[in-house]
């Protein structure tokens, strides 16, 4: 036993090196001179506004944003006569459960540009968008992700998160369909493929996109541009948060983990090791507190190490003690999130399966319906649960004068 794990230990060493592969930038469109404003930005909108209050960061693309916005609330109903009295463009949408999948996806119809960005609420964007427009085109690109970083970094729990946000970024550099919900870009034909497919499941909806994106074989690249979001600044909100992370976690690699392990075999095996297949050897037990007090400086030294050297490029004094906030996300919330997948499976009584099948499909544009015909009408079925309508087509054939539209349940 001691061998196996010897044997673990040092292949999950290695693979935690793997950042170093974010100098090579063979899948990073970087934006040049040239601009192009055939984009629409759809910002989804549920809940409250004032998730949106960050909006004047976006009056300079005013023009080219369509607020999907959920109005079952009067607050929110509301709220839309504000936005369009302000000169936004809403497209006002119904529906019970509403995520950003489902009101991306509710609201691709409406979009007449060549590319679309989603962009959440509280996220913001520099003055490149226009740019990386004109970037992605030449590169000829289907999907792109973006990179994300902190904006509110005030206090400990936001400044742990920004390097956390920082490192993981760079595994974009050679893992692009790891796309993010703050922000990502895609061709919009190849977004309404995607949605066709998307299981619109969350948590983990976002990444969802780019990994459906990768099962048709779309061309999916990085774009070199940085958006900023705000983060949980307290411990109980990170933990909220980061239970619905795991749990989506737990989707990905455990509910799904056929599709994974046939299409992502070396990525699906270092989750399946690194993370749940420690809870069978129960490392809570093998603790033993004389040993530890000689160990756990070597582990910590170690692991800054490793840290440091893997992530150069976005170097931080934080390091020295960012193995105690990354450990105790990785032997804690596993567990945690895995059990509250299940709870938020039995509330939708939906595991959240993949809409792709096993094999990867590579996307043609004469043969593409033909190809999916079945996987399509298979989820054309599903997602009419949700009152969506045909894909690619109105959300639903009667619509209210203010521009209503009935998204149905889920």
């Amino acid at each position: 036993m001691s061998q196996v794990m010897l044997i673990l230990a040092i292949g999950l060493v290695a693979f935690d090196f793997q950042n170093l592969l974010s100098w090579w930038g063979g899948r990073t469109i970087t934006p040049g001179a040239e601009s192009s404003d055939d984009f629409t930005i759809i910002v989804p909108l549920f809940g409250h506004p004032r998730y949106f209050d960050r909006r004047a960061e976006l009056l300079r693309y005013q023009p080219n944003v369509l607020v999907a916005l959920e109005v079952g609330t009067p607050l929110m109903a509301a709220f839309a006569e504000q936005l369009e009295n302000e000169g936004w463009r809403v497209n006002r949408i119904l529906m019970e459960s509403p995520n950003p999948a489902l009101l991306v996806r509710a609201s691709l119809p409406a979009v007449t540009t060549t590319y679309t960005l989603r962009l959440d609420a509280d996220t913001s964007v520099g003055d490149d968008i226009a740019q990386a427009v004109a970037a992605v085109e030449a590169a000829g690109a289907d999907l792109c992700s973006i990179k994300c970083a902190v904006a509110n970094r005030t206090n400990a729990v936001t400044k742990f998160q920004a390097l956390e946000y920082r490192m993981a970024m760079l595994a974009r550099h050679f893992r692009p369909w790891l796309t993010s919900g703050a922000c990502f870009l895609g061709r919009t034909d190849a977004l309404i493929r995607i949605m066709n497919l998307h299981s619109l499941w969350t948590p983990g909806e976002d990444i969802e996109t780019g990994r459906t994106a990768l099962a048709l074989r779309m061309r999916i690249r990085h774009l070199d541009i940085v958006v900023e979001t705000d983060v949980p600044d307290t411990w109980p909100a990170l933990f909220r948060q980061r239970r619905l992370w795991w749990a989506g976690t737990f989707r990905h690699w455990w509910i799904n983990m056929g599709r994974n392990l046939l299409q992502l075999p070396v990525l699906t095996a270092y989750y399946l090791a690194a993370i749940w297949v420690s809870l069978y050897f129960k490392w809570w037990t093998l603790i033993s507190l004389h040993e530890l007090v000689y160990t756990m400086p070597l582990v910590i030294v170690s692991y800054v190490v490793v840290t440091a050297i893997s992530n150069v490029q976005v170097l931080s004094p934080w390091m020295l003690v960012f193995p105690f906030y990354s450990l105790a996300q990785v032997l804690v919330m596993p567990p945690i999130g895995a059990a509250y997948y299940f709870v938020v499976a039995w509330r939708r009584r939906r595991f959240g399966r993949y809409g792709f099948g096993l094999r990867r499909l590579r996307v043609a544009p004469v043969e593409l319906e033909t190809r999916l015909a079945p996987w399509v009408k298979l989820e054309h079925r599903r997602i009419a649960s949700y009152g969506l309508g045909e894909p690619g087509g109105p959300s639903n054939p009667e619509a209210s004068p203010r521009g209503t539209r009935w998204a149905g349940a889920s």
